[in-house]
């Protein structure tokens, strides 16, 4: 037997755990479901990844290495998503389920701005891990750092005036 081929049989099912790990790339924020085969000492053995993170996975390894290349052989023969007809497992397509998270975001940031309470995001404009847009009830946008320690923000800069931020139209004021 190939010694780079692990046995299931020396598997024991009680140590086979998701993990749903949490990776953050060109600013977004996506977690990958992940299952860690370990073996009967309690030893990792390998990682499952579903092939429908793979995209994801293929953003973080390194251009040219030989995992590289099997990603894209991999990927290369599966179909690409077709947003308007695959059917998710929710009965939705990927379109549809975007149209409904983006009303439902909306919905949530009208109602906060109502309140008079932020809404916080990132986009291209933050730099680090720690910095978030905060778009302001007024429609204004800043840019803020978030303290963990003290859970706390910080004004690093203001960004747009009041009415001129993304989420302005939103905003009664």
């Amino acid at each position: 037997m190939n010694k780079h081929i692990f046995n299931l049989d020396k598997i024991i099912m009680s140590k086979i755990r998701i993990q749903i790990p949490i990776f953050v790339y060109n600013n977004f924020t996506y977690t990958m479901k992940l299952t860690e085969l370990k073996n009967e000492k309690g030893l990792l053995s390998g990682i499952i990844v579903p092939v429908a993170d793979f995209r994801e996975l293929k953003t973080s390894v390194k251009p040219g290495t030989p995992f590289y290349t099997y990603l894209n052989r991999a990927l290369s023969a599966q179909p690409e998503p077709n947003g308007d007809k695959d059917i998710m497992s929710n009965g939705h397509t990927i379109d549809e389920t975007n149209k409904t998270a983006a009303l439902i975001t909306e919905e949530l940031y009208m109602y906060a701005f109502e309140k008079g309470v932020p809404m916080f995001y990132r986009d291209n404009r933050v730099k680090s891990p720690k910095e978030f847009i905060r778009a302001n009830p007024d429609g204004s946008e800043d840019l803020v750092n978030y303290n963990l320690e003290k859970r706390d923000y910080t004004l690093v800069k203001n960004l747009l005036p009041p009415g001129k931020g993304y989420w302005s139209y939103l905003t009664t004021a």
